[in-house]
C-alpha cells in the first residue's frame, strides 16, 4: 500500500524529470533558433566525390593518358638535344593528346574544393625524353584499346577506339624518328571477319574494301615492277575482304550487297601524286567504315574492327598520309577545318 508521503515523493520525481526534459528541450530550441539567426547550422559532414561508373572510369582515363602524353611530350619537345624534325613531331604529339582531353571532355570536374596543386605535380613540371613519350603511347594506346572493345557505350567506344589508333600511329612514327622499334600495338598479320555480322556493320565495310580492291587496281595498271605488283597484291586482299564481309552479313551477291562494278575516280592518273592520293582517299574510307562499326557492336565484340582500322590506318601511313588526331571519325577532321 502506498503511503500518502512516498505518492508526494513519486509526483515530485516525475514531476522534476519532466520538468528537467522541457527544461532541455527548450535549451535546444533556443540554440537552434540562434544558430539560424546567425546564418549557421549545426555540422554536417561534408560532400564526398560521386563513385564513377563504369563508362566514367574508361572515359577519365583515357582523359588522364592524353594529359600525361601532352605534358611529356612538351616537355620533351624543349630538350636541348632535340633537332628541328623531332620537336616538330613531338609537338605534334602534344597538339594531338590536348584535341583529344578536349574532345573526351576533359577532367571531371565535381564543384567540390580539390587540394591546391604544387609546383611539383603542376603540369609545367613534368620533366620526360622523347623515349619517355614513346613508352607512355605505346602504353595508353594498348589501354585505350582494350577499353574501346570492354566498353558498353558504343558512341564512346567509337572515340576512345579512334583514340587508341591514333595514339598508335604517333607511335609508329615517333619510333621511326629514335629508329627504334615502337612499343605500340600494330595490326595483326592477317585480318580476321566474323562467321556472323549485321548488315548494317558488314555492308559499309564491305563496299570500302571492294572500292579500294578497284583503286588499288587501276594503280597498279600505271607502276611497274615492285610498286605493281605490291599494289595488286594490295587489291586482291581489299577484294577478298570485301567479299568476306558481305559473305558474313549474308549479302553477297544478293540486291543489298553494296558492291559495285567500277567506281568513281579522279582525274589525272598520269600524276604520281594523283595516284599517291587516291590510295590515301580510299584507305580513308575503310577507315571510316571500321570506327563506324565501333558504334554499333557490343562490348567484347569489337577486336576485329579495331585491329581493321589500326590496319587501315597502318597502311594508309606507308602510303604518305599524315597523322590524324581522330582516324575514322571523318566529322571530326571537318571540325577542325571549318
Amino acid at each position: 500500500m502506498t503511503t500518502p508521503d512516498a505518492a508526494r515523493s513519486t509526483r515530485t520525481d516525475v514531476a522534476g524529470v519532466t520538468s528537467a526534459r522541457l527544461g532541455a528541450a527548450l535549451l535546444a530550441a533556443l540554440v537552434a533558433l540562434v544558430l539560424a539567426g546567425c546564418g549557421l547550422r549545426p555540422e554536417t559532414p561534408p560532400p564526398v566525390e560521386p563513385s564513377p561508373d563504369a563508362v566514367e572510369q574508361v572515359r577519365g582515363r583515357t582523359v588522364a593518358d592524353a594529359l600525361e602524353i601532352a605534358d611529356a611530350a612538351t616537355s620533351a619537345a624543349a630538350g636541348a638535344d632535340v633537332d628541328d624534325e623531332l620537336r616538330a613531331l613531338l609537338e605534334q604529339v602534344a597538339q594531338v593528346a590536348d584535341q583529344h582531353a578536349e574532345q573526351l571532355g576533359g577532367t571531371y570536374d565535381s564543384g567540390l574544393p580539390r587540394p591546391e596543386v604544387t609546383p611539383t605535380s603542376a603540369r609545367a613540371a613534368v620533366l620526360a625524353t622523347p623515349a619517355d613519350v614513346l613508352g607512355m603511347l605505346g602504353e595508353a594506346a594498348d589501354e585505350a584499346l582494350r577499353d574501346a572493345d570492354a566498353l558498353e557505350d558504343g558512341a564512346l567506344a567509337r572515340l576512345v577506339g579512334s583514340v587508341a589508333v591514333s595514339r598508335a600511329d604517333l607511335g609508329a612514327r615517333l619510333a621511326d624518328a629514335l629508329e627504334v622499334d615502337s612499343p605500340a600495338p600494330v595490326p595483326a598479320d592477317e585480318q580476321t571477319v566474323p562467321e556472323t555480322v549485321a548488315p548494317e556493320s558488314a555492308a559499309p565495310l564491305a563496299r570500302a574494301h571492294d572500292e579500294a580492291g578497284f583503286a588499288f587496281e587501276v594503280v597498279a595498271a600505271h607502276l611497274t615492277g615492285k610498286q605493281r605488283a605490291a599494289a595488286r597484291e594490295a587489291a586482291q586482299r581489299a577484294r577478298t575482304l570485301g567479299a568476306a564481309w558481305a559473305t558474313a552479313a549474308g549479302i553477297a551477291d544478293g540486291p543489298q550487297d553494296p558492291r559495285l562494278a567500277a567506281y568513281a575516280l579522279p582525274v589525272g592518273l598520269d600524276d604520281d601524286a594523283v595516284l599517291d592520293q587516291l590510295e590515301r582517299t580510299v584507305l580513308g574510307g575503310v577507315a571510316d567504315a571500321y570506327a563506324a562499326a565501333l558504334a554499333r557492336e557490343p562490348a567484347g565484340g569489337r577486336v576485329a574492327y579495331l585491329d581493321g582500322l589500326l590496319r587501315a590506318v597502318t597502311d594508309a601511313r606507308a602510303a604518305g598520309a599524315a597523322a590524324a588526331a581522330f582516324p575514322g571519325l571523318p566529322e571530326q577532321a571537318e571540325a577542325a577545318a571549318s
